[in-house]
């Protein structure tokens, strides 16, 4: 506990508050600063406006007005030909154009956007879990480092004490000034190292509110993380449900493609004035209705040619799919059996520190009593310092 204060104090006066941060924050940080997660749920509601959008243009008539004046004098005898200009022109009219049977395209558009929106939500998903392992990995590191800051500051308070019983052995001459220089210069070694510690925590605490989209140059003490292993590691990958989102998405904008190819109808009617001389204009109020019909008949086998793609560009992200889920279940069993071999490391190194602390305070009584070199206990201090070290790897 000691020590940890002393760590605290010691980013305190380097220029910033410390306060406690805990893995689970910086994620929510993380998460509520995503741009790509952001980006996604505008492109979300861009897509379901398309909706919006085509039933408002399958299912309402489209309103205009439009209006034309034309003059085309004939100053003696030269000028247009009246039989193609009527020598004027005076139309103001309102239009309706309503399209029919569009039923197919709305629902078609609908699927569509409904493919799209799921494609986005599965993106800011796969977004969300690639920021957090950036994240938890960072957030690691640093823990790490500051985990090796109060260990050296450990073993600094340790070679502090036995440096002071070591200049009194070498003032009663049972030991030389050479060894208080090797005590000395291994203090130092371990000062240096602190430092670089501390440099590599703050720069860690940088680089982790970079990646959560915090402006903070606050110290924090971070805390030891909580990472619990999913329960549920067999499970469908999110990542693999891009490829069947793919496959819908084409099978959609084929279908809506292909609606050019069904007959295209619309009605339309117009009413207003439409005349080619002023005399009588009033006369000249009137309306029309009318039906347009259209359907393509040939277009070089486009539509053959289009579907061949799709089925082609199915069956190459079908097997894309199923080596991706493959590559996933090795990923998984692997990760899995590395877990289980680093548990076994770890609980080997911390048998090992143990031992390794038992033999140093054996070790420290037995320099108290002038019965041991100097150079074996600073082996051993150095051994227990890389061995520290290795550990929060």
């Amino acid at each position: 506990m000691i020590y940890r204060c002393l760590l605290l104090l010691t980013l305190f006066l380097a220029g910033g508050k410390a306060e406690a941060q805990t893995l689970q924050e910086y994620l929510d940080s993380a998460r509520a600063n995503n741009p790509v997660s952001q980006e996604n749920q505008n492109l979300s509601a861009i897509a379901a406006l398309e909706v919006d959008k085509a039933k408002a243009m399958y299912y309402l008539p489209e309103v205009s007005a439009s209006g034309n004046f034309l003059y085309a004098p004939v100053v003696k005898g030269v000028g247009y030909e009246e039989a193609i200009t009527n020598g004027a022109l005076y139309s103001a009219q309102l239009n309706i154009n309503m399209p029919l049977f569009t039923r197919r395209k709305v629902e078609a558009q609908m699927k569509n956007s409904a493919v799209n929106q799921e494609a986005y939500r599965n993106n800011i998903e796969l977004s969300q879990h690639d920021l957090d392992r950036q994240v938890t990995e960072q957030y690691i590191l640093t823990w790490q480092n500051l985990e090796r800051i109060a260990a050296t500051q450990r073993l600094l308070d340790i070679l502090s004490e036995q440096e002071k019983v070591v200049r009194v052995f070498a003032e009663n001459a049972i030991l030389s000034q050479s060894d208080v220089m090797f005590f000395t210069i291994e203090k130092e070694n371990r000062q240096l190292a602190l430092r670089d510690y501390q440099i590599a925590y703050r720069q860690g605490l940088a680089t982790l509110n970079l990646l959560c989209g915090r402006v903070d140059t606050t110290f924090v003490e971070l805390q030891p993380p909580e990472i619990s292993l999913n329960s549920d590691s067999t499970g469908p990958s999110r990542f693999l449900d891009s490829y069947q989102l793919d496959s819908l998405l084409a099978a959609s904008n084929q279908e809506m493609a292909e609606l050019k190819y069904y007959p295209q109808v619309s009605a339309f009617a117009n009413g207003g004035l439409n005349a080619i001389m002023v005399k009588d204009i009033y006369k000249k109020l009137g309306l029309s209705v009318g039906l347009n019909f259209s359907m393509p008949i040939f277009d070089g086998r486009q539509r053959s040619m289009a579907r061949q793609q799709m089925q082609l560009s199915q069956m190459a992200n079908g097997a894309q799919r199923e080596f991706q889920t493959k590559q996933i279940n090795q990923q998984r069993l692997m990760g899995l059996q590395q877990i289980g071999l680093l548990d076994d490391k770890i609980k080997a190194m911390q048998r090992q520190l143990s031992d390794l602390e038992g033999l140093l305070k054996l070790y420290r009584e037995r320099i108290a009593r002038g019965e041991l070199s100097v150079n074996d206990y600073i082996n051993t201090i150095k051994s227990y310092a890389e061995l520290q070290v290795t550990s929060f790897r």
